[in-house]
């Protein structure tokens, strides 16, 4: 099993619509950022490729390269996830939390949770999203920025983690596979 953690923020600015989780909010702010700005599907990406070892969405998708100005997010979380599944693992479930003043998330939540599980192949029962305000308190309380963040539990895509099927920079500190017990690796 693997667990990675995910973490964005960007700033708000009049306009609109607002992207979170590949679905566009009807509120009079938007988020500022090289790509579509979708703090959320960042978040998602970050975790995953953080839980396998594989870097962060800023080395993946760099906001110095020309192709990912105003690029689809969920195109972006789709290539992480691929990197992750070759890596040898799949999601188990995802958890994550929205911080957002005056958007709010509840009434959006299910179309949110069906985007996510749309763009990563899952059922909606594995994507769980809350969403949270700054009680008036901070960058988020007063409006001028919103964040998300995401935990994702990965489990091997196969029967026994294999070593050699999974990149050097992922294999566990300490211990080759054979000193491995085989039930902590199974699925």
């Amino acid at each position: 099993m693997r667990i990675g953690i995910g973490h964005d923020t960007h700033r708000l600015q009049p306009g609109g619509p607002l992207r979170v989780g590949g679905v566009d909010l009807p509120y009079d702010v938007a988020a500022v950022g090289h790509s579509d700005a979708d703090v959320l599907l960042h978040a998602v990406t970050d975790a995953l490729l953080g839980a396998v070892a594989l870097g962060d969405i800023g080395q993946m998708f760099p906001n110095t390269d020309p192709a990912n100005k105003g690029r689809d997010s969920a195109e972006m979380l789709s290539l992480a996830y691929a990197q992750v599944q070759e890596a040898g693992f799949t999601i188990v479930n995802l958890d994550c939390i929205v911080f957002a003043e005056q958007a709010k998330i509840a009434p959006h939540r299910d179309n949110i949770r069906q985007r996510l599980a749309e763009i990563l192949n899952l059922s909606r029962s594995q994507v769980s999203v809350k969403g949270k305000t700054g009680e008036g308190i901070g960058t988020i309380g007063r409006g001028e920025a919103i964040e998300a963040q995401c935990i994702v539990l990965l489990r091997p895509l196969s029967e026994r983690y294999v070593a050699n099927e999974v990149p050097e920079a992922i294999d566990p500190p300490g211990a080759t596979m054979d000193e491995m017990d085989d039930e902590r690796w199974s699925s």
